[in-house]
């Protein structure tokens, strides 16, 4: 069992955005791919538990003269008294614009598209050869759906995506597109109700961003903290509703562009209803086989203390322990990879848990800064840190919240380490697992 998912079929080819769906105990994700040059399927894969997946292949594939096809979401028919019980959108970009398309499954396995239904731009207030593309929904009073999309309001609405409304899930009003303060254009990855607030997932920039609203309409705000929620190798965050609370997929990017299903994530908010992502508890499934953890004999000094080489075949989960220097002018201390001999990436945190991950030799020559991440969050030290880590693809955990996705230039060798700041002792790993 491979830690990240990716599909095998050639008639599937690379996946890129990915959703999700639970029912009677299977977590079906579905996932926008391509066979040949542009995205020409939706495909689908299967699970029992969230971590092993059975890939079945193309459920939709793109209609004759069509470009490419876009991304979508499902979800449960808010009208069973017709048609089928779930229902499913993603586009087609035909001609000069974009436009959403519709099917309808009795099993979430096999789908029928449905030609009679479409939801074309809607000119006042939107762009007509804009963006319009990928519904996500939300329950409304009175059995009907909100839907919010990624869409080009015109100049002036101060909008960056669309917002509407069925009773059907299949036949769309737009309504004016929502204002947005503190966000670029963009793409819409999911929104969901979290207590008495509305939280969207956002992708700007090759990131994903949290806007907030007090009322489905808006307006929406960019996050006061933690506002950038997933960045780095990966992207289009979304969420999904599970009987273990809610959770979050996303897809990671590996450097030679190969895509991967990361880990669920569960959504955590904290005491001010900041959103962060966490450890999922099911990924516990991953840990097969228990490995010894050696660490070398190191000088005093040394930057890196290294463990016994470690067999990554299959990938592995490291955890530990480590204090956080006492001051902000403190050395900083962290974690060590490497990706090539002598050379890795190191994962260095402050007194604050602030984290910068840099490309550095064994010795602390010639370091790249790749990125530096602040969850603002108020971690205790000794702080619980865990890597999950599979050929090149890195998921780096402080106290169970996700620090950053990170994928290495090469894959990593087995070899790991401890970054102690000239203070042996303060950083620790417990357990190494297969």
């Amino acid at each position: 069992m491979r830690l990240f998912y990716a599909p095998a079929k050639r008639e599937t080819g690379i996946m890129w955005d990915t959703w999700l769906y639970w029912h009677q105990g299977t977590y079906y994700l579905y996932y926008l791919a391509r066979s040949g040059d542009a995205w020409d399927n939706i495909s689908l894969a299967t699970s029992t538990d969230g971590v092993s997946w059975q890939e079945l292949g193309p459920i939709l594939t793109k209609g004759p003269d069509v470009t490419w096809m876009g991304t979508g979401s499902t979800w449960k028919s808010p009208d069973l008294s017709r048609g089928a019980p779930y229902q499913l959108n993603f586009s087609e970009w035909k001609g000069p614009r974009q436009t959403i398309f519709f099917a309808e499954s009795e099993d979430l396995i096999h789908w029928q598209r449905r030609d009679d239904c479409e939801f074309v731009q809607e000119e006042e207030g939107y762009e007509p050869q804009g963006r319009w593309d990928c519904i996500w929904t939300l329950p409304r009073p009175g059995g009907r759906l909100y839907g919010y999309w990624t869409a080009t309001p015109r100049f002036g609405t101060n909008s960056r995506f669309g917002m509407g409304q069925s009773s059907d899930g299949l036949h769309w009003e737009a309504l004016p597109p929502p204002v947005v303060h503190g966000a670029g254009e963009g793409e819409v990855g999911a929104i969901e109700q979290i207590g008495d607030r509305y939280y969207m997932m956002f992708g700007c920039q090759g990131s994903m961003m949290t806007l907030v609203a007090d009322q489905p309409e808006g307006p929406f705000h960019a996050a006061a903290k933690n506002r950038i929620l997933l960045a780095g190798h990966t992207y289009f965050s979304r969420f999904f509703p599970s009987p273990q609370g809610l959770l979050v997929n996303h897809h990671s990017i590996a450097r030679d562009h190969q895509v991967y299903l990361g880990l669920l994530k569960r959504m955590v908010p904290d005491a001010e209803s900041t959103l962060h992502l966490g450890w999922w508890e099911g990924n516990e499934q991953l840990k097969r086989r228990p490995l010894p953890v050696e660490l070398n004999a190191a000088a005093p000094q040394a930057p890196v203390r290294l463990l016994q080489p470690l067999d990554i075949s299959a990938g592995l989960i490291l955890e530990g322990r480590l204090t956080l220097p006492p001051h902000p002018f403190a050395p900083r201390r962290g974690l060590y990879i490497e990706f090539e001999a002598q050379r890795g990436l190191a994962i260095l945190f402050d007194a604050q848990g602030r984290a910068e991950c840099s490309l550095v030799g064994e010795n602390g020559e010639n370091a790249v800064v790749e990125t530096r991440i602040d969850r603002e969050y108020s971690f205790p030290s000794p702080a619980r840190w865990r890597l999950v880590v599979e050929s090149s693809l890195v998921e780096i955990y402080l106290e169970d919240l996700l620090i950053e996705c990170f994928s290495l230039p090469a894959p990593a060798t087995g070899r790991f380490g401890l970054i102690e700041g000239c203070v042996p002792g303060c950083a620790e790993v417990l357990e190494v697992w297969q």
